[in-house]
């Protein structure tokens, strides 16, 4: 028996009702359909009680199926069916979300690979490799600004020093907060011993944007993904009496920040690309006081490294000019830096066979937004991507939806995938 895609929607929906909250807003729809009671919104911000909640009620989800369940000392989830070999494909995603997102952002691709692990174990498959299902951890990055944190640790690429002193907005440090979760960042590189045994990695994800819906498609093979250039911008100026300071003798960073933020979007019409200002905080942020300080965050991402490197000099630019013209300080914090990514040929080759076969056109695109299969594909490992499309291209939202049969397709086109990944897997390694 395949892999159930109507088992992976009840778990979906069974997850949303664990770990939801009432959220302000616009009525929802759920699988394409109205959805009964008030608007819900995902709580599993990674290092957070409903993020444990999360995982729990996961592992519970493969009673009665022979898997060894660990977390490594970067704090990922994995669920192993031993095959003839120690050697693993490995499936999934993450469960993390960011504060109040949708049903489907990660948990889509962490619950389609538990189906068709289970599916395999269902068909008494003689495997002739492992498969792994994991939970990264931490892939958001909403809560202290670095993505990817789990997959990173494996592939070697997390900077301990740089995340160490990372801050929520509750100013707790990142280091202390993952050591109440078992995670001593001394060690957190250790995770990467793992790395050896993947021969390959696959993920079903939501599109998270508009092309696929406005183009009439409902499944794609992805080639890749963008690369992105992530900073914080510190802005000093001085504070001082909302009433008592004429504006012409104020140094008002939030002032010079705006005026930034605009030309930061400029910048990426400019070149084509996708630049953003995600992160905003004053100080000491009360009506009657000029801001004295200002931070934000700049996401800029493109699928060519000249384009990105053009963007991080702009940006350079920018606040360099307009911070002398407010007669402010600046500096620029990189937090997060990863060249485009391109997957195996012959795994895209195999999704876009499956695409074709399953939905009837060759669809084959990049993702513009980050996954945790960049640093499986950015450390050698053979990966590939599936999407499904995202209902008015929305996503890190609660009104984030997918068509249910959508859905389904996506699952089980999955399914079709890892079969095919087996073998071939299985051949590499001769």
């Amino acid at each position: 028996m395949p892999a159930d895609p109507a088992r992976v929607v009840a778990d979906l929906l069974e997850l949303r009702s664990l770990t939801s909250q009432p959220v302000d807003g616009i009525p929802q729809t759920v699988g394409g359909r109205p959805s009964d009671g008030p608007p819900l919104g995902s709580a599993r911000l990674a290092w957070t009680e409903p993020w444990v909640r999360a995982r729990e009620w996961f592992a519970s989800t493969f009673e009665g199926v022979p898997v060894e369940t660990t977390i490594d000392p970067a704090g990922n989830l994995w669920v192993t069916l031993p095959g003839a070999r120690p050697e693993r494909i490995v499936l999934g995603s993450h469960l993390d979300s960011v504060p109040n997102g949708g049903w489907l952002d990660g948990s889509l691709g962490v619950l389609a690979g538990a189906e068709v692990l289970r599916g395999l174990y269902r068909d008494g498959v003689e495997l002739p490799v492992s498969i792994s299902v994991v939970d990264w951890a931490d892939e958001e990055g909403a809560r202290f600004g670095r993505s990817l944190f789990g997959s990173a640790a494996v592939s070697g690429t997390l900077e301990i020093d740089a995340v160490r002193d990372l801050v929520d907005n509750q100013g707790r440090r990142l280091a202390e907060v993952v050591r109440e979760h078992g995670v001593e960042l001394e060690t957190a590189l250790t995770a990467g011993d793992v790395h050896s045994s993947i021969v390959a990695s696959a993920e079903l994800h939501i599109e998270q944007g508009p092309i696929l819906e406005a183009s009439g498609l409902r499944l794609a093979a992805l080639h890749g993904i963008l690369g992105v250039e992530r900073r914080l911008v510190r802005l000093q100026g001085q504070a001082c009496h909302a009433g008592a300071t004429p504006i012409p003798l104020r140094r008002d960073p939030t002032i010079a920040a705006a005026r930034m933020a605009v030309a930061i979007r400029d910048l990426g019409l400019e070149h084509d690309a996708f630049t953003t200002v995600g992160v905003w905080r004053v100080h000491p942020s009360v009506p009657t006081a000029v801001n004295g300080r200002t931070e934000f965050s700049v996401d800029m991402r493109h699928l060519s490294r000249d384009v990105l490197d053009a963007l991080v000099a702009g940006l350079q630019t920018i606040v360099d000019t307009i911070a002398a013209e407010e007669r402010v300080t600046s500096e620029i914090d990189t937090l997060w830096s990863i060249d485009p990514i391109a997957f195996e040929p012959d795994l895209v080759d195999f999704a876009a066979d499956i695409v074709e076969a399953r939905s009837g056109v060759r669809q084959v695109m990049p993702s513009g937004p980050m996954h945790d299969s960049a640093e499986m594909a950015r450390t050698g490992i053979p990966t590939v991507m599936m999407f499904v499309p995202s209902i008015h291209g929305l996503s890190h939202t609660h009104i984030e939806d997918t068509a249910e049969a959508d859905v389904e397709l996506g699952v089980a086109a999955f399914d079709d995938l890892v079969r095919r990944m087996i073998p071939w897997a299985a051949g590499r390694l001769g």
